[in-house]
């Protein structure tokens, strides 16, 4: 699964430095999803995927892109590319499926994020938040289960190691 997310990771490279961005994206996200697909299956190192993480990187914008990539590589090709993309806002995801903004994008830096799950989702105002929430709250409380049980699992753990001599 390894060599999967490392052949993703260098197609979607090689798209960036050939200008293809949008195609890259799409390498990123598989590349994504698969890594964390590893996290969640086999090295039990995360309770679920984050879908909207997954999101975000299909619909990148190129600082969002780059960043991402340029973290999963040993080279550094992708520097001088990082340096001309770093001053793009970075593209959030409202998760209001009745957002009224276009594509329920906004910058990243103004979003919110559910105050009980923090990471799962985002959204764009208070007023999408509120009015998400009928629909949000049932993924919302498996995923706070989720990383509760991931929590309690992990201090269990960590207690075992602790009380061994």
């Amino acid at each position: 699964m390894k060599f999967v997310v490392s052949y993703l990771i260098t197609c979607g490279t090689s798209k960036v430095l050939e200008g293809h961005t949008k195609i890259a994206s799409k390498y990123a996200s598989l590349a994504s999803y698969f890594e964390q697909y590893m996290e969640v299956d086999f090295l039990n190192t995360r309770p679920y995927p984050n879908w909207p993480k997954i999101r975000e990187l299909y619909i990148s914008d190129e600082h969002t892109l780059v960043s991402f990539l340029k973290k999963h590589i040993p080279c550094s090709c992708l520097d001088e590319k990082y340096k001309q993309v770093k001053s793009i806002s970075k593209i959030g995801i409202c998760f209001n499926p009745k957002c009224p903004l276009p594509g329920e994008i906004t910058k990243r830096s103004t979003t919110k994020c559910c105050s009980r799950c923090r990471w799962a989702v985002n959204y764009c105002s208070e007023e999408c938040q509120e009015a998400a929430w009928p629909e949000h709250k049932a993924d919302c409380d498996f995923y706070v289960d989720c990383f509760n049980a991931d929590l309690e699992a992990r201090l269990e753990s960590r207690s075992d190691l602790l009380l061994q001599p």
